[in-house]
């Protein structure tokens, strides 16, 4: 029997960047639902920007659906909410989404002491089912709600930072958001901030132009060579997450801030 005053790792986390859309080839669905089933057999929690479309949310539900909610923590800004998650009729302004409305919903659920957000609020009436019902929990997993995008990808970043062994960022296809979030990681990782690598899923060739856009730019000298090794490309999701190596075990270059909800990876 272990002795209890050993300290055992933290759990490995990978961070998802995919598309809202599903593209035109099955192609790109396939790989998600793949790469939910690696996570699931290697016992990875993911973390993901809380889409329920597209990419995003058929590998959110095939990661709850195999390893329960429990598995997933989507991270969202609150003026995205209502566009991905269903909203009820006294969080809506004239028929418009209200962001805030939704930011401070969610935030007074933290009593509950299942979705955290670390953004001071003013209180509204909530309750635990009203939540539950509003996030869809039992199918896109737990949700963390943001005041913002950087605030988004500065958690999503400062929990792969933290995490444990192998952690890192695996970016499937998707558009510009999935691209700003990509090229956030790699310059974080360049001044210092974490150590995490950077995997692109090259589904049907889906990032070679990126990857030749990274050849050009090291050819005309504003890139340094080594500037290809933070962002490798692979042809599969499982190939993705072996490339993922074991980071340094020094203590992380940045510390957690942000509370998140104490539920996940449980």
């Amino acid at each position: 029997m272990a002795s209890p005053n050993v300290l055992s790792s933290p759990p490995t986390k990978i961070c998802v960047f995919a598309s809202t859309l599903s593209g035109h080839s099955p192609l790109h669905l396939e790989s998600a639902r793949s790469l939910a089933q690696v996570l699931h057999e290697r016992n990875i929690l993911l973390i993901y920007g809380g889409g329920t479309s597209g990419l995003m949310g058929e590998l959110a539900k095939e990661r709850v659906r195999l390893g329960g909610k429990e598995t997933v923590m989507g991270i969202m800004p609150g003026a995205l909410v209502g566009s991905e998650r269903k909203v009820d009729k006294d969080i809506s302004r004239n028929g418009k989404v209200d962001g805030q409305g939704w930011f401070n919903r969610i935030s007074t659920s933290v009593r509950a002491g299942k979705c955290c957000v670390a953004q001071q609020t003013s209180p509204l009436p909530s309750t635990d089912t009203t939540k539950s019902s509003l996030l869809n929990e039992n199918i896109y997993g737990l949700t963390t709600v943001t005041e913002s995008l950087a605030a988004r990808k500065a958690l999503m970043i400062e929990i792969i930072a933290t995490a444990g062994p192998n952690s890192g960022f695996i970016a499937l296809s998707g558009g510009f958001g999935s691209l700003d979030e990509i090229m956030e990681v790699i310059t974080a990782r360049q001044m210092g901030v974490h150590r995490r690598d950077m995997v692109l899923c090259n589904v049907d060739g889906f990032w070679d132009g990126i990857s030749g856009w990274v050849d050009g730019t090291i050819e005309r000298g504003f890139l340094r060579t080594e500037a290809k090794d933070m962002m490798m490309l692979r042809s599969t999701p499982e190939q993705c997450v072996d490339a993922l190596r074991r980071v340094s075990e020094e203590k992380p270059q940045i510390e957690r801030t942000t509370s998140i909800s104490p539920g996940f990876g449980k």
